[in-house]
């Protein structure tokens, strides 16, 4: 196989899953780390809120959180630990600058027993058991956009009115998180946590990022890392420089805006477009790992990076699921709903050894 480049410029449990419900009716953002919908025949966009200024709500009931042995966290340790998550978002740094716009507020708790995606009510909470399936969280995403003009949601129907600005985005109005009450978690207050438990700040850290409109990344050291450990091996208390790009590239704040770049290029092999191939940027001064993305149908790629001088890596991704098997990736297309989604009828390149550039 003939792999061609044209550049400018333990068990592996699933940390957190992302459902997408969309109406949509109307720049293409090809990066592994932004939620897409198809709003018309190849019309691709990236999810987002229509300001970073977001609201919050907990149910604490059924929490199977520990603060200490056979100690369950109290509310305000719950919210404590959630508005820790938050502020990781907000806070997010390049060289001393602040990348986003993000603001978080945290509203009085709800009584939600289950995900309600059309009441306007972003619900973090701990009452429902998702099912066998290894997943330790899940956040449901609801979005909405229309083809002409400005439109305020459904759900904001007796609320403080929200709108959809603009008819070339695909607005956010929902997203709810809960925790899996199969697995319990731990507080990070909790000194030498089992094993057996995960760790919450960690977890919502994940989840946040899916609420915001981040889809799952490719690399281990990133917050959206699909897969996470118990005990203490998979904690993460601060955002990977891939995290931090895909909140600036979302949400930008004005003073960022001077130190970020992109690479763009297109992937072949024997001449034909590699749909799914996973490419990498590498800081060339440092030698590290800086962000990700997968390439389109078409073969072709954007990694959004900050202003530097970068190498770029392209590898396969995994042939099954699981992405651990012996396979050739360390994650599969499944890891990537919006992707996956979006191109739902593409096959996945993924005969061709890795090259360097």
């Amino acid at each position: 196989m003939e792999l061609q480049l044209k550049t400018k410029g333990s068990r592996r449990w699933v940390l957190g899953w992302i459902v997408l419900a969309g109406i949509c009716s109307a720049v293409l953002l090809r990066a592994v780390t932004y939620q897409l919908s198809p709003v018309a025949p190849g019309d691709i966009q990236n999810i987002t809120w229509a300001s970073g200024d977001i609201t919050w709500s907990m149910n604490p009931s059924n929490s199977i959180v520990y603060s200490s042995p056979e100690t369950l966290a109290s509310g305000e340790e719950l919210q404590s630990v959630l508005a820790g998550a938050f502020a990781l978002w907000s806070g997010a740094q390049y060289q001393g600058t602040k990348v986003n716009t993000l603001h978080f507020t945290q509203v009085a708790d709800n009584a939600q027993t289950t995900f309600v995606s059309g009441d306007c009510v972003n619900s973090i909470g701990f009452t429902q058991d998702l099912g066998a399936t290894g997943v330790i969280a899940e956040t449901v995403v609801t979005s909405y956009s229309n083809a002409t003009t400005p439109f305020p949601y459904p759900c904001s129907t007796g609320k403080p009115l929200r709108i959809c600005p603009s008819p070339l985005e695909v607005c956010i109005s929902d997203a709810d998180i809960e925790f899996n009450t199969r697995y319990d978690f731990y507080t990070p207050s909790y000194a030498n946590p089992p094993g057996s438990l995960f760790d919450l700040q960690t977890v919502a850290t994940h989840e946040i990022g899916h609420l915001l409109g981040l889809d799952h990344s490719g690399l281990a050291n990133a917050v959206m890392y699909p897969y996470g450990d118990r005990g203490t091996g998979g904690v993460k208390y601060t955002l990977a420089l891939d995290d931090v790009i895909g909140s600036a590239a979302l949400y930008p704040s004005n003073a960022i805006l001077g130190l970020t770049g992109g690479i763009k290029g297109a992937v072949t092999v024997d001449g034909s477009a590699a749909f799914g191939a996973h490419v990498v940027a590498i800081d060339s001064a440092t030698g590290n790992v800086v962000t990700d993305t997968l390439t389109d149908p078409s073969g072709i790629y954007h990694l959004r990076v900050f202003q530097g001088n970068y190498y770029v890596l392209v590898l396969p991704l995994a042939t099954n699921t699981s992405g651990d098997s012996g396979t050739n990736g360390v994650t599969s297309i499944e890891n990537y709903q919006g992707m996956a989604g979006a191109h739902s009828g593409a096959t996945v390149q993924t005969n061709f050894g890795g090259a360097y550039y």
